[in-house]
């Protein structure tokens, strides 16, 4: 291989693939709020889907049923069935019940036997009734906290008493849409109205140290701890996943990248160009942006329903309401205001400390030298990183706005490898720093604070992540290039290695189910699951956590927390090693 392709391959890979900046990890399908895929007619429900629980598939297994129940009946010749589907499952065994009552001509198809997932399990193994999604449980299937045997026996005699159109042991290939869907099988062909896919995916849960599990197990390392949704058979039969790099997702870009670029330059060199009032563009911005962090705050708040997301949105929209916008725009009327929540080099940083000498008595230059070198990292002692999602307005609107794109974020320890840009910037902003303070930069034309004022105040803050955040989610800044946050990763990361730091989230290994809902919305990539399997502690040593708490909310079954918890146990310990095969057709 030549030098040019070896190079084209690296930038390749740097955009597109595994290890690269659009891998956001496991993708699910592409579905809308009634499970409906890319496919009319085609839906996809349970463990493909995401559901991270048994009551959340139970629950869309009856959601399903009563929706397509309501959808006109198929009068097509050759439509045998009204609706088939594929995985006997929860989710797909709670649609089949409900398809009996509602008087639905149905089919489902399972590769192995009924109820294959929880049969996996050993015995004695906990399953715990989740905190997140609906409180109730729709449907005749019984579930709550209780040990896994238990659960199959008592499934087991209940679906025994009720008549269902099952096939076990007869394995879907293939999903064919024409005029009607043909679902093709190794022992035949059916032709319905619509198909509901509710496969599930391969876990292992490892309870011993791995080589242990190994030597019991027989099998190889990679397949321990692991989660994988079937893609091929998704994608063979047409089904789109989220976030797919197609050549109309790079024109998206495009065209969102373009927008935001023209308002923030517009803004910053023809601020006049939109005057309203005795405002121009920027004298507006503060209340525009006051007005998207309240509002998408308040959409996240209904969103999740969570003590610790309420109490992080409040503190998110009253921090940019009061002391981003009402306080330096309508009570004192100075920009050196937004210094009283911002630290180094945000505030006080190179592109402001010349104007701060100039008047050295001012209350803000010794509050932001304050601010930045006393209280915050007393604050990181305790608290970590937690200002990012919690106090600063550039993480505000990240954690607001990005919200719905939280998952999209960069995952794969390549990503983490390339966190150390941080430090570049880091070490920018602090020589920067220095020398427009010492004057030096006076005599040097300005370049440094003029460099900086456009590259990280202007590009890097503003123009690049706000157009990622659709794309990447909502943190890159916070991740890869914000200066404060670096300095604060430093700082948090001093305190835990010399036992003084209090920040941490803790796991409790016997409650997790690896379901991987909290590695998939860490805004900062970071592989919770593999903490919370083993029961580890996630701190700012072995990871770039900042304390958004989204892991601990989107948690089903509580096994993580900020701080220390209690281990409670309502049966035995869960045992050693636990393969479980997900329902596969």
């Amino acid at each position: 291989m030549n030098a040019s392709a070896s190079f084209s391959n690296r930038i390749r890979g740097f955009f597109v693939g595994p290890g690269s900046i659009t891998d956001m990890g496991e993708r699910y399908p592409l579905i809308d709020r009634r499970s409906q895929s890319s496919i009319r007619g085609l839906y996809v429900i349970g463990n493909i889907a995401g559901t991270p629980d048994i009551k959340a598939a139970l629950n869309s297994g009856y959601d399903i049923a009563h929706h397509i129940a309501e959808l006109p009946k198929c009068c097509r010749s050759g439509c045998e069935y009204q609706v088939v589907i594929i995985g006997a499952g929860p989710a797909g065994l709670n649609a089949a019940l409900e398809f009996e009552k509602l008087g639905v001509k149905y089919l489902l198809l399972e590769a192995q036997e009924k109820n294959n997932t929880l049969k996996r399990f050993a015995a004695d193994h906990e399953f715990f009734l989740a905190k997140t999604g609906e409180g109730k449980i729709k449907g005749d299937l019984w579930f709550g906290d209780c040990l896994a045997g238990d659960l199959v026996k008592r499934w087991e005699e209940f679906l025994s008493k009720k008549p269902m159109n099952l096939r076990d042991n007869e394995k879907v290939s293939d999903v064919k849409k024409r005029e009607i869907f043909e679902v093709v099988t190794d022992k035949g062909v059916y032709h319905c109205a619509r198909v509901i896919v509710a496969v599930g995916k391969l876990v292992w849960l490892t309870k011993l140290d791995v080589a242990e599990f190994k030597e019991k197990q027989g099998i190889s390392r990679s397949q321990v701890e692991t989660t994988s949704v079937p893609e091929d058979f998704c994608r063979k039969i047409g089904i789109e996943f989220e976030n797919t790099w197609n050549w109309k997702r790079w024109v998206y870009l495009g065209m969102v990248s373009a927008a935001v670029a023209a308002f923030y330059l517009i803004k910053k060199v023809y601020p006049d160009a939109w005057v309203i009032g005795s405002r121009n563009m920027a004298g507006w911005y503060p209340f525009l942006y006051s007005i998207i962090v309240t509002v998408f705050g308040i959409k996240a708040i209904l969103r999740y329903r969570d003590k610790i997301q309420t109490r992080k949105y409040l503190m998110l929209i009253t921090c940019q309401v009061a002391f981003f916008c009402v306080i330096p725009e309508l009570i004192f009327r100075d920009w050196r205001a937004y210094g009283l929540l911002y630290a180094w080099p945000l505030a006080l940083g190179p592109s402001t400390i010349q104007g701060f000498l100039q008047d050295p008595a001012k209350f803000y230059f010794w509050w932001t030298l304050a601010g930045s070198f006393l209280i915050l990292p007393i604050v990181v002692m305790f608290a970590g990183k937690k200002y990012c999602s919690w106090v600063c307005g550039c993480g505000g609107l990240a954690e607001t706005l990005g919200d719905s794109w939280r998952h999209y974020s960069p995952k794969g320890p390549e990503n983490i490898k390339r966190e150390k840009a941080i430090l570049w910037v880091l070490g920018f902003a602090a020589a920067a720093t220095l020398l427009v303070g010492l004057g030096i930069d006076y005599w040097l034309g300005g370049i440094f604070q003029g460099t900086y004022n456009w590259i990280v105040d202007t590009f890097l803050i503003a123009i690049i992540p706000v157009s990622l955040y659709p794309f990447l989610g909502g943190k890159i800044w916070c991740r890869y290039w914000c200066p404060t946050a670096g300095f604060m990763h430093f700082l948090s990361g001093w305190f835990t290695k010399h036992k003084m730091g209090l920040y941490r989230i803790e796991s409790n290994k016997h409650r997790c189910i690896a379901c991987n809902q909290c590695s998939r919305y860490c805004e900062v990539g970071i592989d919770v699951r593999k903490f919370a399997i083993k029961g580890a502690t996630i701190d700012n040593i072995n990871s770039s956590c900042i304390g958004c708490g989204i892991c601990i909310s989107v948690c089903p079954t509580e096994a993580l927390a900020f701080g220390t918890f209690t281990i409670v146990s309502h049966q035995s310990p869960p045992p050693s090693a636990i393969p479980i095969e997900g329902t596969s057709s």
